[in-house]
């Protein structure tokens, strides 16, 4: 049989595509971070598929995570689940300007991971820790609990009622409509997807950088297909029984018999999915926003023209030397070493050539062929060549919960927040493991003038939000992002709650299990009702914890009642830690996506929240330095987030308020360096709206006193 050739390239994304599925020879679907669902359909009469008629189907508010096409005999649809916790059915036959949503299923708590489809049931996982089995119209047949985390894929079993599932725990899980019937520890590291074979066997793929064959009867272990150098990330059946995967290591690979029978390259850091067209041809979506077809059918494969520039392409693609393992650089042997013949399909080889470049050849089709060149690792003094593009640093993060470690590009230019929060979004990770990921970036970034390394764990690093500038790097000013306080540490939260909830009266305590709950499975709306509950109804000197819960949800929640009755509250209170934490809240509220911003324009919200209690409790010499600095920071963060505000939507009301408190505040903040820093930047973005004689005196009296760098850069731009 033939091997597998480029036969097309479809552009049109604008970001990564994290999923592909098929309606048929000539119909291509496909989503993307971009929040897109796309149809491609080839109507083309050359010899070779073009798909260039493109539809966008579908638009979500937030990414696009998965694909499947329903037909229950009557009705076609695709459906789509993402980052906004919805799956929605759509006409393929309409656009979006058609409002084609036909249902909207509701149910998830969190990211949905996978959708399978069969007959008439909807097969959905999250990272809520549950997969669901729904009809179309929204009702859930059964809720497949028992997951300890997120659940990454799922498919149906043979027989009626009957499915597997894996995740993030490292268990396939086999269920017989809700009851759990089977556990298996399939793998060392994270499951990230199943599939059921057309003999009943199944098989799974992990963050192990395996695929694994299980007996579909006794759940035996038959197999390990072996030969990914990084993570897998799905895998699917062609029609003649070959089973195909792909992954981080930017590879599609072809397995018949256990054995790698084609190893396909992509110039691109990860291909994400692979799924079969009907006639066998693969389709591959990748991290350069781009969706490859593939074909063994001479008719339909690529002109020799096209295949020569992409395999060119992959050849001029770097590839990191972390996806090699430890091989020593400097005792590598030199192309003669390519005269001798690889041993099996796939097998890698790094030489020096003769310009003593690093370079990377894989034994394909009985010959080496080049795969890249090979690029430094963070720590290098070198730049990093990652999708085409050159970085500073490429770290390997280690995630909390079993999360895996994956690879996070970085430049000193960049935004830390920005760059971790794409981060968050590629890899499907919950956003409360923002600040922890910026922490990392801060931590490790050698050289970048971007953190403080000894900042503390309960709040924000105090630098990290800013780009400092360095040769051909971004400005600092105006600040464009809101600065949050979203880190979170169960453990911590738990330990304080279960001492306090202790001394509260019986109809006052709460079940731990209710709020543990509720913080790993992210169900904010869940903690923001028990946080209500503790801050109206536990002793005042006990409410603390409730308002760290309130920090935590508040971004995620549609507000119910009146949510700033407690706020105001706490801003009355006599503990500073209070006063503090509801001055984290106010900063979160800026990045609810709903309704923050709005709710913060209000031109009387600043007499609100900066009271003369509030300055009291800054200045009052009894509040400890461990209260206050904390405190200071929360406070100047909140200005700074103000003039954020202001400047995005040029809103004049708020203006001259917050020239008034910048005048009462910053004589209040100096004595900490980090608050300092903050209300610099607030005044410097507030100046990139409206500079006047005042903001200038107010910027002068912190650079007379801190002398820094970063205190220089911003006064420079300022003038």
């Amino acid at each position: 049989m033939s091997r597998f050739e480029l036969s097309t390239t479809l552009s049109g994304h604008e970001d990564d595509v994290r999923c592909v599925a098929s309606l048929s020879n000539n119909e291509i679907v496909s989503g993307s971070r971009d929040s897109t669902v796309k149809i491609w359909r080839n109507d083309s009469k050359q010899r070779t598929p073009n798909f260039d008629d493109c539809v966008m189907n579908f638009k979500a508010e937030r990414f696009i995570n998965c694909l499947a096409i329903y037909d229950d005999g009557q009705q076609r649809l695709i459906a789509s689940g993402g980052n906004d916790n919805l799956i929605n059915l759509t006409s393929p036959y309409s656009t979006i300007n058609e409002g084609n949503t036909s249902y909207c299923l509701v149910g998830h708590t969190a990211n949905v991971s996978s959708l399978q489809c069969k007959d008439r049931y909807i097969l959905s996982t999250s990272w809520d820790g549950t997969a669901k089995v729904w009809t179309k119209t929204g009702d859930v047949i059964y809720n497949l609990k028992g997951h300890k985390g997120p659940v990454w894929g799922a498919s149906f079993l043979p027989g009626k009622d009957t499915f597997v599932t894996c995740g993030a725990d490292k268990t396939i899980r086999i269920w017989e409509k809700s009851r759990l019937v089977k556990t298996i520890i399939a793998h060392k590291d994270v499951v990230r997807d199943v599939l059921v074979l057309p003999n009943g066997d199944i098989a799974s793929c992990s963050n192990d950088s395996t695929v694994k064959i299980w007996d579909g009867k006794t759940y035996e272990l038959k197999s390990v297909l072996s030969g990914h150098e990084s993570f897998v990330y799905s895998i699917c059946c062609l029609p003649d029984g070959d089973i195909v995967s792909c992954g981080e290591d930017r590879t599609i690979r072809v397995w018949r018999s256990g054995r790698c029978i084609q190893t396909i390259t992509v110039p691109c850091v990860s291909v994400w999915d692979v799924t079969s067209l009907p006639n066998g041809d693969i389709v591959a979506g990748s991290s350069d926003s781009k969706i490859r077809v593939f074909s063994r059918s001479a008719e339909r494969k690529a002109s020799k023209e096209i295949i020569s520039s992409f395999k060119k392409e992959v050849a001029e693609s770097g590839v990191g030397e972390d996806l090699l393992g430890n091989v020593n650089m400097e005792k590598l042997c030199g192309v003669n070493a390519l005269k001798v013949n690889g041993k099996t399909e796939g097998e890698l080889k790094i030489v020096k050539d003769e310009s003593s470049v690093v370079v990377l050849y894989r034994w394909d089709e009985d010959k080496w062929i080049k795969v890249g060149k090979v690029v430094t690792s963070s720590g290098s003094d070198r730049k990093i060549t990652y999708n085409g593009l050159s970085y500073d640093y490429v770290f390997d993060i280690d995630v909390e919960d079993g999360t895996p470690p994956l690879k996070l590009p970085f430049n000193v230019s960049d935004n830390p927040y920005e760059v971790a929060d794409k981060f968050l979004a590629d890899n499907n990770l919950p956003y409360s493991y923002l600040q922890q990921i910026v922490d990392f970036i801060m931590k490790n970034a050698r050289g970048a003038t971007i953190g403080e390394s000894n900042a503390s764990a309960t709040r924000p690093h105090v630098k990290d939000a800013y780009q400092e500038k360095v040769p051909g790097g971004s400005s600092i000013l105006p600040q464009q992002n809101y600065l949050t306080f979203k880190k979170v540490n169960v453990a911590q939260i738990m330990k304080g709650f279960k001492k306090l909830n202790t001394d509260q009266t019986e109809e006052n305590r709460i079940d731990p299990r209710e709020v543990e709950m509720a913080l790993d499975g992210e169900d904010y709306d869940k903690l923001g009702k028990i946080a209500f509950q503790i801050i109206l109804n536990w002793k005042t000197n006990t409410n603390l914890v409730g308002y760290d819960l309130l920090r935590v949800a508040i971004a995620e929640i549609n507000p119910f009642g009146d949510i700033f009755t407690p706020i105001r509250k706490g801003l009355e209170s006599e503990q500073p830690a209070v006063i503090m934490m509801c001055v984290r809240i106010l900063c979160n509220i800026f990045s609810a996506s709903k309704w923050g911003e709005q709710t913060l324009m209000d031109p009387n919200i600043l007499d609100v929240i900066f009271t003369s209690k509030l300055s009291a409790t800054v200045q009052n010499e009894k509040t400890s330095n461990k209260q206050k600095r904390p405190l200071s920071v929360a406070v100047a963060t909140l200005l700074l987030d103000f003039s954020v505000l202001i400047n995005k939507f040029s809103f004049g009301p708020l203006y001259q308020k917050s020239v008034e408190i910048y005048d009462e505040y910053t004589s209040l903040l100096l004595d900490d360096e980090e608050s300092s820093y903050r209300l610099l930047v607030g005044i410097g973005t507030l100046c990139k709206y409206r500079q006047t004689e005042q903001l200038k005196i107010f910027a002068d009296s912190i650079t007379s006193i801190y002398r820094d760098e970063r205190f220089k850069m911003v006064q420079q731009e300022m003038k």
